[in-house]
């Protein structure tokens, strides 16, 4: 009854509210960790020279696998892309941003009778049990996959899931999308439904818990990938959404209108110093009232102060340099009333230029203070 349910639901182009809280960290796969990814010397996929398991592993953040299985970080850039257009009329790309994960829904081959993929996720919060729970993520199969199926699902649970086994998992998912995805085109469509947790649920796996006899597949009829690709089901799922009734939408962090992300650096325009000295100049005082007000406005906001040097120079010499101007900065917000507990600070040196020391520009770009948010 459950299956045909959602299924009603998605006939009826049913609307979920937006203005709400969504409980998916890193919703879109676009926060990132451990970087820079590394190119993926296999290239397990064709124009994408990144995506792969390995980069899901140690570059993607808050995600992690269910199972044995290794679902994949795909990475697209416009350049692939246009190298993929001029050769298949069908290519892939994120349904937003640059990124989206895949995962295999059935595969059979010499090696596995049954093979599944799985990517799991905490919720920010544990779910209310008994409260109306909203749930919606975008899906198009996969070019290069010859087979289409059914049974994508969502399965809440109280502890991380890890089963040990590159089969189905054998749990009851709370919600399934038993019909068949993409059968007739490959397009990013939206799978939305509604249920009624009965725990306090803190975690979410999505894949087919369903074995092969119960999972309908068929050969897609406009496959236009490599005539040796092995027959497999596989799709890319991307922005995805849980949030309950009632909840309230968080108000995001925002920096001179710009979003901030935890950990992720935010350049400080026109901080300067005089000639290789952690003595800040007085034009640099415009800048600092901004991060002064963005703090006061903020007040449990933590930062990290992050400075930065070109190469010119020393290398050890340019650490110490960088240290102390990180340094300078967050004495500077001390004494504007910011408490210490609050700041922190560390220099990089050299190590972390924006574009390349050959040029005036490029060094210029590369010594800069920035700040990370870190609670």
């Amino acid at each position: 009854m459950l299956f045909k349910y959602i299924f009603i639901i998605l006939l009826l182009g049913f609307s979920l509210p937006v203005d709400a809280q969504n409980l998916i960290p890193n919703p879109s796969f676009e926060e990132m960790r451990n970087l820079p990814v590394k190119r993926n010397p296999k290239r397990h996929f064709s124009y994408e020279i990144k995506s792969g398991y390995i980069p899901y592993i140690k570059n993607l953040k808050y995600w992690f696998a269910g199972s044995q299985t290794t679902p994949d970080l795909r990475i697209y850039n416009q350049a692939g892309y246009n190298e993929c257009k001029r050769k298949f009329k069908l290519c892939d790309k994120a349904h937003s941003g640059e990124n989206c994960v895949g995962m295999m829904t059935y595969m059979v081959n010499d090696k596995h009778d049954t093979y599944r993929e799985y990517v799991q996720i905490k919720l920010k919060k544990k779910l209310k049990p008994k409260v109306k729970t909203y749930v919606e993520f975008w899906v198009e199969k996969e070019r290069e996959a010859k087979l289409v199926s059914n049974n994508l699902g969502c399965y809440f649970s109280i502890k991380k899931v890890y089963s040990n086994t590159k089969e189905n998992i054998e749990v009851k998912p709370q919600i399934n999308f038993d019909t068949i995805i993409n059968e007739q085109e490959k397009k990013w469509v939206k799978l939305e439904a509604v249920f009624y947790p009965e725990q306090k649920f803190e975690y979410l796996v999505i894949g087919n818990f369903f074995g092969n006899d119960e999972t309908e597949i068929f050969e897609f009829k406009n496959f236009n990938g490599s005539g040796y690709t092995p027959p497999y089901a596989y799709y890319l799922l991307d922005d995805i959404r849980v949030w309950q009734e009632g909840d309230v939408a968080e108000k995001p962090l925002v920096f001179e209108s710009k979003p901030i992300i935890k950990n992720e650096p935010i350049q400080l325009k026109n901080i300067e110093f005089e000639f290789n000295s952690d003595v800040l100049k007085t034009s640099s005082f415009a800048e600092l009232e901004k991060l002064l007000s963005f703090l006061n406005n903020n007040q449990n906001v933590q930062i990290k102060i992050q400075g930065h040097t070109d190469n010119k120079g020393n290398e050890a010499y340019n650490q110490s340099l960088s240290n102390s101007r990180a340094q300078a900065v967050k004495e500077y917000l001390i004494g504007h009333g910011i408490s210490e507990h609050r700041l922190t600070y560390e220099g990089f040196g050299e190590s972390v230029p924006l574009q390349s020391n050959e040029s005036e520009m490029g060094r210029s770009k590369n010594r800069r203070v920035e700040f990370v948010v870190m609670e």
